[in-house]
């Protein structure tokens, strides 16, 4: 016979019950039962405003599960008070039979076999073999695996593909490519793979300066070639870029240039002449200043190793220009200012982004938050930026860089 939803769900809890017992694992010395409240299944049941139809039909599908000998109904006042399972291997093994589910000790001897597979592959990324060794551990200590195996085949298929992956390619591509859903990323996978991706420890180097989750999950993913939209580096300012094919694309101060992330690793010239090269935190300070004798860069968000290595080759053929960066005056700036430092080894110096900025734009600063506080503090315990950062938790000011670009251009 076909059961109802509710029929399943009960024997289902039931089952759950037994098989996290003592009997199930034969240490158990005295008889055990196994029920559940209705509640547990219908939460309104006992309340006085529930429909009556509802709660007819409710009991109709459990006395139908007591005339099938699955379980025992026992009742107050004409109402179910608990609903037992008649409990013997014949009658659990008929439950499995119904939820179309395996004994528990098989299930688990499959999914430790399933997770051994990839574990024991030599060309697994140490991410995956990490994240397998501790669902197998989990099971091997009688806990259940934090994703159900239909989901994890999934999961792990992503990650194959997302940390092999050599090329540009878009999320929904990403989607379509390993789920054959273009949607199905976003709505069920992309926050379970961040979460092992950023539990790994792996891109820490790269996040810890993010403001935000958002960044950080943009950051990861784009590391990995993984854009939620086409990505795109900016240019202004005098100079010529050769790519690999032999093309030749010419820059003038007057006309920005933007190149795709995934074009940015087919130059191999990038000749500067203007004497000065400026990175800009924010698009619309990018698109607002504009010095003489200045090449800017906007790298749209935070800088990912091949924006790095990209940043690099630019020094490597105009190491002579001097380096500058333009962000917000706040914490986060100055964290972003030594990330670009540490992760290019170019000594870029702050560009109007010093206590002169901070005084004579105060009508427009707001106030620290609790993270800009903390962050002001680990800079000056290491030995950063320690006078701006104290003049910003003495003043409670911060200063975004847009109001910089936009009224320096009319002094």
């Amino acid at each position: 016979m076909a059961y109802s939803k509710i029929q399943k769900k009960i024997l289902e809890l039931l089952l759950k019950k037994y098989e996290s017992s003592k009997t199930y694992d034969g240490q158990n010395e005295v008889t055990q039962s196994f029920s559940i409240l209705p509640e547990k299944v219908f939460p309104d049941y006992n309340n006085d405003f529930t429909d009556i139809d509802k709660i007819k039909d409710f009991e109709n599908d459990i006395e139908i599960l007591q005339i099938n000998s699955l379980v025992i109904i026992s009742k107050k006042q004409d109402r179910v008070s608990k609903i037992t399972a008649i409990s013997s291997d014949e009658n659990w093994n008929k439950i499995r039979t119904i939820l179309g589910v395996k004994d528990r000790n098989t299930r688990i001897k499959e999914e430790i076999n399933f997770y051994s597979t990839f574990f024991d592959d030599s060309s697994v990324h140490k991410i995956i073999k990490d994240f397998c060794k501790s669902q197998i551990e989990r099971l091997e200590s009688g806990k259940n695996s934090e994703y159900l195996q239909s989901e994890a085949k999934d999961i792990l298929a992503l990650l194959v593909f997302i940390l092999q992956n050599k090329n540009e390619i878009l999320e929904r591509e990403l989607s379509i490519s390993v789920l054959s859903n273009s949607k199905t990323w976003e709505s069920k996978y992309k926050t379970k793979v961040l979460r092992i991706l950023k539990k790994s420890g792996y891109f820490d180097f790269l996040i810890e300066n993010c403001a935000d989750e958002k960044e950080v999950n943009k950051v990861i993913l784009e590391e990995c070639g993984i854009f939620a939209n086409p990505s795109y580096v900016y240019f202004k300012g005098n100079g010529t870029i050769v790519f690999e094919n032999g093309n030749v694309s010419k820059i003038c101060s007057d006309i920005p240039l933007g190149i795709s992330s995934a074009s940015i690793r087919k130059i191999v010239s990038f000749e500067i002449t203007d004497s000065k090269i400026m990175t800009v935190e924010n698009l619309t300070s990018f698109n607002r200043i504009n010095e003489d004798d200045t090449f800017y860069i906007f790298l749209s968000g935070y800088h990912n190793s091949a924006k790095q290595n990209f940043l690099k080759t630019i020094y490597n053929q105009n190491a002579e220009k001097d380096y500058f960066h333009f962000g917000d005056i706040d914490p986060d700036g100055f964290y972003i200012l030594e990330n670009l430092r540490s992760k290019t080894l170019i000594n870029f110096e702050p560009y109007k982004m010093g206590i002169t900025e901070l005084k004579t734009y105060s009508a427009f600063a707001k106030a620290l938050e609790e993270n800009d506080i903390s962050k002001a503090k680990a800079l000056i315990g290491n030995g950063c930026h320690k006078e701006i950062m104290e003049y910003m938790l003495q003043h409670n000011q911060k200063l975004e860089q847009e109001i910089i670009s936009w009224k320096e251009e009319y002094k």
